[in-house]
């Protein structure tokens, strides 16, 4: 299975996978995915991968153990590969497009806008506006690798007056760590003309991890699935929704 990652840099693959296409493998290193910082990864290149039409040749990856993911996955593609194409999820229908930059994507439909695409870093993002329970402006990460709604660091949380602490722990998952979360929060977004209700909120436990960070506000499918298409088009710094 290959997992379309916004959230990710660079693409990876599965450890187990890469060993066995007898792929060249360099020496280990420390890096970090959403829950921990201290994720062992090595280096290789796939000769190539062909998705539908879409063929990828000479693709860089990490080599990293995938087996701790929430889900089964043996390929995860990030921002190396997808800031050089359009992206387009159509929850309505559950299909998916990457196409070269080079093609507009279909403008927004009635029930539609066009919103500017920010970064945080290099990674895809949009600006938000929490109505409620305090007003905030946040800077939200569009992480198509997430299957949580909205996932704000603990900084977020008590600025927002969230009662992190107070509530029930379950775990998060990254691709090679889990770490606790607090759950049972939400909060009223605003994004461009959209008013969200009653988004829900996890904040990670501790400052390990990428989603750990101060400042981090994190957008998962959860919320981007209320929408019925999201679109991202890094080259023309837009994103296009559909209600």
């Amino acid at each position: 299975m290959v997992l379309i990652d916004t959230g990710t840099d660079p693409s990876a693959i599965d450890l187990t996978l890469a060993r066995r296409l007898d792929l060249r493998i360099g020496d280990f290193a420390l890096g970090s995915d959403a829950a921990s910082d201290a994720v062992p990864f090595t280096e290789t290149v796939l000769p190539w991968l062909r998705i539908g039409e879409l063929t990828l040749r000479n693709l860089y990856l990490m080599a990293v153990d995938l087996s701790h993911a929430p889900f089964p996955v043996d390929i995860v593609l990030g921002y190396n590969v997808l800031h050089q194409l359009n992206l387009t999820i159509n929850y309505a229908t559950q299909t998916l497009r990457l196409c070269h930059p080079d093609l507009t994507p279909p403008p927004p439909g009635s029930n539609g806008a066009t919103l500017p695409l920010r970064f945080f870093e290099h990674f895809p993002a949009i600006s938000a506006r929490v109505t409620a329970p305090h007003p905030a402006d946040l800077l939200l990460t569009i992480d198509t690798g997430s299957n949580s709604a909205l996932t704000l660091s603990y900084d977020l949380a008590v600025a927002l007056g969230l009662n992190a602490p107070a509530t029930p722990a379950a775990t998060g998952h990254g691709f090679a760590a889990t770490a606790p979360v607090a759950l049972g929060m939400a909060v009223d977004l605003q994004l461009g003309p959209f008013h969200l209700s009653n988004i829900e909120v996890d904040v990670p436990a501790t400052s390990h991890g990428d989603l750990g960070r101060r400042g981090r506000a994190n957008a998962g499918n959860r919320l981007l699935s209320r929408f019925r298409r999201v679109t991202l088009d890094y080259r023309r710094e837009v994103c296009i929704v559909d209600a």
